[in-house]
């Protein structure tokens, strides 16, 4: 398996590419009136780009976490890379793209909110000087997300669990680690309550039958990523081995989703699927052994060790499909990417 420095620069190139390509475009928001519709770039100015707003975050996420790479520091990409980037997160962007998330309360709720947190914690952790000025100015979106998140936690009924881009677990384990960097302990403590409101009961998840044909997320895996952060460690011992109890290494739910025409960019979601589930087998390996290890479990240990033969397998597809020609997957499927290569690496 290739290794994540391998792909700064085609990461990179990729999401140079997105977050200055204005169409094609998809604009999901509901229109009020003849006067919503308008050139996207007035309504988003930062972010109307990368085919939709969510993709077009967490391509600017992307790339700012790759300017940490040594390889982005000779890179001939760098300063065009910098100058894009303060110019799309200017001040005035983020604040109209603020603006517009509180103004439509429910739009990317809560999918494109988790990314926007993931890259304004990525500008306070970046490495290059410019980009880390950006922070300041750059709060005020995470903020607003972390607000629109309390005040939406009490009001949900019930989680969403498909997979896609809608899944509460996903979005609201995003959300959580932003806040825990930001300090706002109401967003932990609301997410913690929710988290537990609506899954603590979960056990034995069938696998089985979770998958669809437009998936990216593993709802069972999104939901153990989460517990795995709210649950204390005792609590989290009788319950993710009980969670994953039907998930075996054989499992189809551990392999690959054959993409048979990736120009649709509902199936080309599958490349996606792989990567993320591979991510998540990552994060939840090392808490799964040890729990094997201090109860003495050692099927659960084989098994653990088993899901981990699986992650080159479950990557392959979609580490191709992230720097092809073909723009349904190339316009989001390197951020899913990068991040496995790099839970890989550690």
């Amino acid at each position: 398996m290739p290794q994540s420095a391998e792909f700064v620069t085609p990461f990179a190139e990729v999401a140079l590419s997105n977050i200055t390509r204005d169409y094609p475009y998809a604009a999901h928001h509901v229109a009020g009136s003849p006067a919503d519709i308008v050139e996207p770039r007035e309504k988003n100015p930062a972010f109307a780009n990368s085919f939709d707003w969510h993709s077009s975050v967490h391509m600017h996420y992307l790339l700012v976490t790759l300017l940490n790479s040594e390889t982005a520091q000779s890179a001939p990409w760098h300063n065009e890379a910098i100058t894009v980037l303060t110019s799309n997160l200017s001040t005035e962007n983020l604040g109209a793209e603020a603006m517009f998330l509180r103004e439509h309360p429910t739009w990317e709720r809560p999918y494109g909110w988790a990314w926007a947190v993931e890259l304004v914690c990525a500008l306070r952790a970046s490495n290059d000087p410019q980009l880390r000025d950006l922070a300041p100015d750059a709060e005020v979106l995470a903020q607003t997300v972390f607000d629109l998140t309390v005040a939406w936690l009490p009001n949900m009924p019930e989680p969403v669990r498909h997979g896609i881009h809608p899944n509460t677990a996903f979005g609201l384990r995003r959300i959580l680690l932003g806040a825990r960097d930001f300090g706002r302990h109401d967003v932990v403590d609301a997410i913690a309550a929710s988290a537990r409101r609506c899954f603590a009961d979960d056990h034995a998840w069938n696998f089985s039958q979770e998958r669809s044909g437009q998936d990216f997320l593993s709802p069972g895996l999104c939901e153990a990523d989460l517990m795995a952060e709210v649950l204390t460690a005792d609590e989290l011992a009788v319950w993710l081995p009980d969670f994953l109890s039907e998930l075996a290494p054989e499992s189809p739910a551990l392999s690959p989703v054959e993409v048979l025409d990736p120009t649709d960019g509902y199936q080309s979601h599958l490349y996606g699927l792989g990567l993320s589930v591979a991510a998540s087998i990552m994060r939840l390996a090392p808490r799964l052994l040890q729990i094997a290890e201090d109860s003495g479990n050692l099927d659960l240990a084989d098994r653990t060790r088993g899901f981990l033969t699986r992650v080159d397998t479950l990557m392959a597809p979609g580490l191709e499909a992230s720097v092809s020609d073909e723009y349904m997957a190339s316009h989001w499927v390197a951020t899913f990417a990068w991040e496995v290569l790099e839970l890989k690496k550690d």
